[in-house]
């Protein structure tokens, strides 16, 4: 039985690659050799989808996600996209990453109820209060008359301790 794989489109130097669900996935057309053999398949997460492929090896069966792929990163780092959209593959949005360094570049979590990242109501103050993470924990930024003020608070600190990295939307 011969394995059908699905075509990828090429657009000058973008390539689209089919996935499952109706998605697909955007690389840099010169990378096409390195994942155009494969069929891959989008996995939704609550974040973000991710196009993968499963792999064999002996008894086992192994998750290949195709940004690290087309990065060709060590096992001690994540590749983290830069505009947060896991299916942007192309070289120019990717990059390695601790997971810490990775976890600063996430969204604004969905249960966020003040509209801005890092920040909340303190019901005991009544206050709004800013925190970033810091090595594995909170840092507080201090309590806040509005949520600006605490946001612009969020935005300053992101910018100092998460660099490069820091996402504030």
């Amino acid at each position: 039985m011969t394995n059908f794989v699905r075509p990828i489109r090429i657009k000058g130097s973008v390539a689209y690659v089919p996935l499952t669900q109706g998605y697909e996935a955007v690389i840099d057309a010169a990378d096409v050799p390195l994942v155009g053999s494969f069929n891959w398949y989008a996995r939704v997460d609550p974040n973000t989808i991710y196009a993968l492929r499963k792999v064999r090896i002996g008894p086992k069966q192994l998750t290949v996600r195709m940004h690290r792929v087309i990065m060709g990163e060590p096992d001690n780092l994540e590749v983290d996209h830069k505009d947060g959209n896991g299916l942007n593959n192309r070289r120019r949005n990717l990059r390695g990453a601790t997971k810490s360094n990775n976890q600063h570049n996430v969204r604004i979590r969905r249960d966020n109820s003040s509209g801005f990242k890092g920040v909340s109501w303190c019901n005991r103050k009544k206050k709004w209060h800013a925190r970033i993470a810091l090595n594995k924990r909170g840092k507080h930024l201090g309590y806040f008359a509005t949520a600006e003020a605490a946001y612009g608070a969020y935005c300053e600190a992101s910018k100092k301790y998460h660099g490069e990295f820091g996402r504030v939307d």
